[in-house]
């Protein structure tokens, strides 16, 4: 048997009505009231100290490491909708061609990339009748 202990069991007080009018709905909240109580002077010294935020600064390192990982292992997000063939005419220029039919927004030396990366071009040149695949967005 233990000398020692600090456990109280709930049914040692309050199963009747003693002198004052407590009745047994009374003495089961307030042995609820000593447990709760006794739960948070046991947590307040991890509230108290620093603990308590390294574990949420642990755990938010977790959370964004995780999202970190998540976003370089997704793969590249292709913007492209769909694809247009075009016959590149006389005197076009991959430049000319990008200006025709880039969207407003993009700079022309980034929609011509993208041409020659949908193209499969290794260099700039083209000549009239090739069928270049430029990206729509």
């Amino acid at each position: 048997m233990l000398k020692y202990s600090t456990y109280h069991s709930i049914y040692d007080e309050g199963t009747g009505v003693n002198s004052a009018g407590q009745t047994l709905g009374s003495g089961i909240i307030n042995r609820i009231q000593e447990i709760t109580k006794v739960l948070l002077e046991g947590l307040s010294p991890l509230f108290r100290t620093f603990n308590f935020y390294k574990i949420a600064l642990f755990l938010l390192l977790i959370v964004a490491g995780f999202t970190v990982v998540g976003n370089v292992f997704a793969g590249p997000v292709n913007l492209a909708k769909q694809e247009k063939k075009i016959v590149v005419a006389p005197g076009d220029t991959l430049w000319s061609i990008a200006l025709k039919n880039k969207p407003a927004n993009m700079k022309t030396a980034v929609y011509i990339e993208g041409i020659k990366r949908s193209s499969q071009l290794t260099d700039s040149h083209i000549r009239a009748g090739d069928i270049i695949t430029v990206p729509l967005f």
